[in-house]
């Protein structure tokens, strides 16, 4: 999952159907971007990438990078979905990301 902004309320009921549900062996990973530290909502969760850091931050700093997608989500494969929720821009560069790393079209889901 990758989610952007206030796009983790969507992803956050997506994880929180799979972890209720006893008998769902589904695997969930996630990045969540955001432009501060203040902007992060369900700050108790981790793992979150921002534009502009507080100091002291040991988080992710800026976009989300292909490199980051690849050292948190699976690779690519037939069976697994990558989910994305956030700003128009940050969508797009997503998808360039995600086919420039292998995912085909019908790997991919936008909210």
């Amino acid at each position: 999952m990758i989610a952007g902004g206030s796009g983790i309320t969507l992803m956050f009921q997506v994880a929180r159907v799979v972890l209720e549900n006893r008998s769902d062996k589904t695997k969930m990973h996630l990045i969540y971007a955001n432009v501060t530290f203040d902007d992060i909502l369900l700050k108790a969760r981790p793992g979150f990438v921002i534009m502009k850091p507080p100091e002291g931050w040991i988080g992710g700093v800026g976009f989300v990078s292909k490199e980051m997608i690849e050292d948190h989500l699976p690779s690519p494969s037939s069976d697994i979905k990558i989910l994305r929720c956030g700003p128009p821009p940050m969508n797009k560069a997503m998808v360039a990301h995600l086919e420039a790393l292998g995912y085909e079209l019908d790997m991919l889901f936008q909210f």
